[in-house]
């Protein structure tokens, strides 16, 4: 990792560690990020323990905070906007944003790039196309499940990868998960037209919970489980969810070996946090 020199002085600092602490970094998140971040990484810098080379932060999803704005203090937009400035010039930031809210970003001195016209963005084209054909390419049940004679061919390979990279209209999501599922065999595509193959995540996000719970009954053993997920800021831990779900539950309580067997059943849709 670039920055391991960061993290070895921030465990051999402890003051560095006080600094970033929960506690003072709700208290005073400008100082904490400028004393436990930005200054100690400008000091390695200067010593010769980073090397010359860029580093990059990931800040995904940046339009998130604004469904939760405080109704004090910063936004993560805001935040940044105050900081950029302090920022050295071989610390950049690559930051994603929902179109809808592209308007918070405007503040920001970034670089844009725009990925929702997939109809003058070749890069996108480029990509997607080479992401359907290496899954066609490296799976056998994907080649079987898209051609009435079993046998692949470049053709219709072409036709096959063309036709999902419409139905995506730039969404690598989407196209992953279709594969998915013809790989899986959920989906067979044996008619040139392709007609059974989903146009919305909606539709294909529908199939899933479908196939997963084939009755209102086996839905409703996670419906509290995927309540809670979804209403959390947060990631949750398990043991998050479990007291979280049992606070719903007035009249019964859900006993721990109950509860895991159905986060079980939510397996692929929910990630456990360790």
């Amino acid at each position: 990792p670039q920055l391991s020199a960061y993290r070895d002085h921030l465990l051999s600092e402890t003051h560095l560690q006080g600094a970033l602490s929960l506690k003072e970094c709700i208290a005073n998140p400008d100082l904490a990020f400028n004393r436990g971040i930005l200054e100690p990484l400008a000091s390695l810098r200067r010593i010769g323990k980073i090397d010359g080379s860029n580093c990059v932060i990931l800040v995904d999803g940046l339009c998130e905070a604004e469904y939760h704005r405080p109704d004090h203090g910063d936004t993560i937009t805001s935040f940044l906007v105050k900081h950029i400035p302090l920022f050295p010039s071989w610390l950049k930031i690559v930051a994603t944003i929902r179109t809808q809210l592209h308007e918070i970003s405007k503040q920001l001195p970034f670089t844009r790039i725009s990925l929702d016209n997939i109809n003058t963005n070749e890069n996108l084209q480029k990509d997607i196309l080479e992401f359907i054909n290496y899954r066609v390419k490296n799976s056998s049940s994907i080649q079987t499940n898209i051609t009435a004679s079993g046998v692949i061919e470049h053709l219709s390979q072409t036709k096959f990868a063309q036709h999902l990279l419409t139905l995506s209209q730039g969404s690598f999501l989407f196209a992953k998960l279709t594969l998915d599922l013809i790989e899986r065999r959920h989906l067979v595509v044996k008619s040139s037209g392709y007609k059974v193959l989903p146009v919305s995540l909606a539709q294909i996000y529908l199939l899933h919970f479908n196939l997963r719970f084939p009755t209102l009954r086996s839905f409703e053993k996670v419906t509290h489980i995927l309540s809670v997920c979804l209403a959390a800021l947060y990631p949750l831990t398990l043991l998050e969810i479990y007291y979280s779900v049992n606070s719903l539950l007035v009249d019964t309580f859900l006993p721990w070996d109950e509860f895991l067997q159905r986060f079980k059943l939510l397996s692929g849709f929910l990630v456990k946090r360790l």
